[in-house]
């Protein structure tokens, strides 16, 4: 199936009330304004360095010395959507690698409370702690869990205060960004509808006319 085909069956598998309490959330982030002061296109992003899940430092600069670089911003290991679009990038890595660019993942998860090292590996991209939501602060992506939301999540037995070792309760917007070997934005996906991510393809497109616009 392709990533939106497993995005809607995520959904389709709540029951009616849990769907309308995310329907409801959803239309308050919009309401509220929530990612709309996100980096966009044509903007240089700020340098970073963020460690990985071995504990290793990983800075954005070094990335892009190599080429191009892909950043995922997802909220955490407890979130399905985000898991369905972590494996979908996985897939995406030969056609991503072909085209000289580097993936990285980040959500404000502390290592011990993110996909084990081991799992990890296996998806064959750099899954970095962003603790405090810092880096994606820097981006506009941050935002505070209203009461509603924290009690949707703890219905589902999910402590963020647990998961990000803070008692802020915030999160990234889900975000995909495709960032030149200069650090400006070619490609921005920004959606504070959870339910919805970026397709690889569509990333893949943007290194081809990042690609195309150099040479």
């Amino acid at each position: 199936m392709s990533l939106q085909a497993d995005l809607a069956a995520i959904d389709s598998r709540f029951p009616p009330q849990t769907q309308a309490a995310i329907n409801a959330q959803v239309a308050r982030l919009f309401a509220t304004g929530t990612g709309g002061s996100a980096l966009a296109v044509g903007a240089q992003v700020p340098n970073f360095i963020l460690p990985d899940a071995h504990g290793n430092a990983v800075a954005l600069r070094a990335l892009l010395m190599q080429g191009p670089a892909i950043l995922v911003f997802y909220r955490g290991s407890w979130c399905p959507y985000c898991n369905a679009e972590l494996a979908a990038y996985h897939l995406a890595l030969p056609e991503i690698a072909a085209r000289g660019a580097r993936l990285v993942a980040i959500s404000p998860e502390v290592p011990d409370a993110s996909l084990t090292p081991e799992e990890i590996d296996r998806l064959g991209f750099e899954v970095l702690s962003d603790a405090g939501n810092r880096v994606a602060r820097s981006f506009g992506l941050v935002y505070a869990l209203d009461e509603e939301s924290r009690a949707l999540l703890g219905e589902h037995g999910i402590d963020l205060s647990r998961y990000n070792a803070d008692e802020s309760w915030e999160l990234p917007v889900p975000a995909v960004y495709v960032v030149g070997p200069d650090r400006r934005i070619a490609f921005a996906s920004v959606d504070p509808d959870y339910r919805r991510r970026a397709d690889p393809a569509d990333v893949v497109a943007a290194l081809d006319a990042l690609r195309g616009a150099a040479e």
